[in-house]
């Protein structure tokens, strides 16, 4: 049985058409092989939970559900061994929720506008968690997040007893370390989950805020190795 090659070979010296053929495939043996990955860079999408104690007489505390969030990974040293060190590239989450408080004679209503972002690690610094199996453990605080926005106080609280001034106000909270709990992944490695940690301490509005996380991975990029540090 004549080939396919040959057919075609023979189809062009009948009919005067010229027979060229065609290029290897990308992948084909004898192309450059890509490049190993020493690291992954991972994006996932997050959503959140809000405890909040130590309010106005009490009368804010619950949990509350936040996000939507976003939060970029770097893992090194995948190649070398089976787990390897872990920074925080950058962290994001959204809080937009309402505590709403009532006593025998009064009624108030705080909406909370707020978005909470991280400054991400130093390249050159010290790997700040460590992924063993399905857990990543971090071993040093993320170096500062910081919050910026807007709350809205209706109601009788509103300028009293730690509680925000009457209509719209804004809301800054410096950098500060936040030290995250454990990472536990799924065993597919694409979610996690992070029980509650303390977040903030504020005074105005008076409150302290714990907050656990839920993740799941939407990208990831093959990550060359790292540049030499100075």
């Amino acid at each position: 049985m004549m080939s396919r090659l040959a057919l075609r070979s023979l189809v062009g010296l009948c009919t005067g058409l010229p027979f060229v053929l065609a290029p290897p495939s990308v992948g084909a043996q004898g192309d450059s092989p890509p490049a190993s990955c020493t690291g992954w860079q991972v994006d996932y999408a997050l959503s959140g939970s809000l405890q909040l104690t130590d309010t106005t007489l009490g009368q804010g505390d619950g949990t509350y559900a936040v996000g939507p969030g976003s939060m970029t990974l770097r893992f090194d040293d995948v190649e070398s061994k089976p787990g390897g060190r872990v920074s925080l590239v950058s962290y994001e989450m959204h809080e937009g929720f309402k505590v709403f408080s009532r006593t025998l004679f009064w009624a108030t209503t705080v909406t909370t506008n707020t978005t909470s972002r991280a400054v991400g690690a130093d390249p050159c610094g010290a790997p700040q968690g460590l992924l063993a199996g399905t857990t990543l453990s971090w071993s040093l605080p993320v170096p500062g997040v910081r919050t910026d926005g807007t709350l809205f106080c209706e109601g009788s609280f509103c300028g009293k007893f730690g509680a925000p001034s009457p209509g719209p106000s804004e809301i800054h909270i410096p950098a500060r370390p936040t030290t995250f709990k454990s990472f536990q992944f799924g065993a597919d490695m694409q979610t996690f989950t992070m029980r509650s940690t303390l977040v903030s301490k504020t005074d105005t509005p008076m409150q302290t805020a714990h907050l656990a996380l839920s993740g799941r991975e939407v990208r990831r990029a093959c990550m060359p190795a790292a540049r030499p540090c100075p």
